[in-house]
């Protein structure tokens, strides 16, 4: 188990070493990488893994053997790769993009302005 600082130096190296790691990432702005409209994509799909990961851990909690912890979470996994197969996104993409919106406060608030339109349009439908 990591303590809070290990944590936080492990992130801190991660995010370093793709940012050094000779990816466009480091030789752009989070603007130039990340268009509105991919953004608005990672946002449906940020919202349905929610909602997967969600339904997940209530399911996880009423299994109590491990087999089928395993299980559970072998679906968890493949109903992630759907969703995002849907928003035709690969999980490398997704991640590069969790990891721009961590680092960058006005990308962080786009995401946001974001979620709260696709949840506007949620509650109309």
């Amino acid at each position: 188990m990591m303590t809070g600082n290990a944590a936080g130096r492990a992130l801190f190296i991660v995010a370093f070493a793709l940012l050094a790691g000779g990816s466009t990432i480091s030789a752009q702005t989070p603007e130039e990488t990340v268009t509105r409209e991919e953004l608005t994509e990672f946002a449906r799909a940020h919202m349905a893994i929610a909602d997967v990961r969600d339904e997940f851990h209530g399911e996880v909690a009423r299994v109590h053997d491990a087999e089928g912890r395993l299980r559970a979470r072998e679906q968890v996994e493949e109903r992630i790769a759907t969703v995002l197969e849907e928003q035709e996104m690969t999980r490398e993409r997704f991640d590069e993009i969790t990891l721009l919106i961590s680092l960058d406060g006005e990308l962080r608030a786009l995401f946001d302005s974001i979620l709260v339109e696709l949840a506007e349009e949620g509650t109309e439908r």
